[in-house]
């Protein structure tokens, strides 16, 4: 059996590998644990992005901020805040902030009494592009309006406290006796009086002007148009009886009188300082005593007795 000849043995033909072939192994084999990898996270970052975007629900509280009619204004107390069902995406909704969870309830153009507000018809609120309001907890609020007048009521000074032992208080003279307040009418209507801060007595032995006091009014709704004053507080020692011979009567017989008044006062008050004078001539039964203005307030009349022995 003849041999061949080794170079005359056919080899199969291995041609080198195309510039597909290469990339095709290149994409798919070489480094393919870091393409598996990459591959994993961007389908991550896909199921998150898209879940992001997936519209969700969510409740928040708003603020209701009302737009009133010029001269009216709301008597009653509504809800400050309501709850609000929103819908959008994830992340605008995580994105809201305070300033944007306030509802404009514009009634300005409503008449006075009682009214019944739909919120889904009346509220505004300023969402981005993408979020959408479902609905309000409570969905209708009642509000009142009423008519703004301005009215002046009475001031009483607030007093905490005595005086040290053996004082007294005289008199509280505020420096004006009224103050201007602007509300809803039935509000302001309601007031009788407006107490001032408090004004401590508490070891005064002599008069003291508490300056700038603020004066509390309870409602809100209402509204101080010079809130402050000025009160002067007149503390004396406490008063003591004394009786005085000789006191003029007009063109009458002279007479003796018990008067009260601080100790020291009475030490420098003399009989021709006092003088009683009638609101009739002809009766005895509203007499009155004239003082010199320092005395005025702190000295009062106590009994009469006249030369014939008539009495007070």
């Amino acid at each position: 059996m003849p041999f061949q000849d080794v170079d005359e043995v056919e080899t199969p033909d291995r041609r080198a590998p195309s510039r597909a072939a290469k990339l095709a192994r290149k994409i798919f084999l070489e480094d393919w644990s870091l393409k598996l990898l990459s591959l994993a996270i961007a389908l991550v970052l896909w199921l998150v992005v898209t879940g992001q975007n997936e519209p969700v629900m969510a409740h928040v509280n708003v603020q209701l901020n009302f737009i009133s009619p010029q001269s009216l204004e709301i008597s009653n107390d509504p809800p400050r805040t309501v709850d609000v069902t929103l819908t959008g995406s994830r992340n605008k909704l995580d994105d809201l902030t305070a300033l944007d969870l306030v509802a404009t309830v514009d009634i300005s153009d409503q008449q006075p009494g009682e009214r019944v507000l739909r919120l889904a018809d009346k509220a505004k609120i300023a969402l981005p592009q993408g979020v959408k309001v479902d609905g309000f907890q409570p969905s209708a609020i009642p509000i009142r309006l009423e008519q703004v007048i301005e009215r002046q009521i009475a001031i009483e000074p607030k007093l905490e406290g005595k005086p040290a032992n053996g004082y007294q208080v005289y008199a509280v003279i505020p420096s004006k006796a009224v103050v201007m307040v602007r509300g809803p009418e039935s509000r302001v209507n309601a007031l009788q009086k407006l107490e001032t801060e408090s004004i401590w007595l508490s070891g005064h032995k002599q008069t003291f002007t508490a300056q700038n006091l603020g004066i509390d009014v309870p409602d809100t709704k209402v509204d101080l148009l010079d809130p402050v004053v000025t009160v002067q507080v007149e503390i004396d020692e406490l008063p003591v009886e004394r009786t005085y011979s000789g006191v003029p009567n007009g063109s009458g017989p002279l007479m003796t009188i018990t008067v009260s008044g601080p100790p020291t006062m009475l030490d420098r008050l003399k009989a021709e300082d006092l003088q009683v004078v009638w609101e009739s001539p002809s009766s005895h039964l509203n007499p009155k005593l004239r003082l010199a203005p320092e005395f005025e307030g702190k000295v009062t009349l106590k009994s009469i007795k006249d030369a014939l022995e008539h009495r007070y």
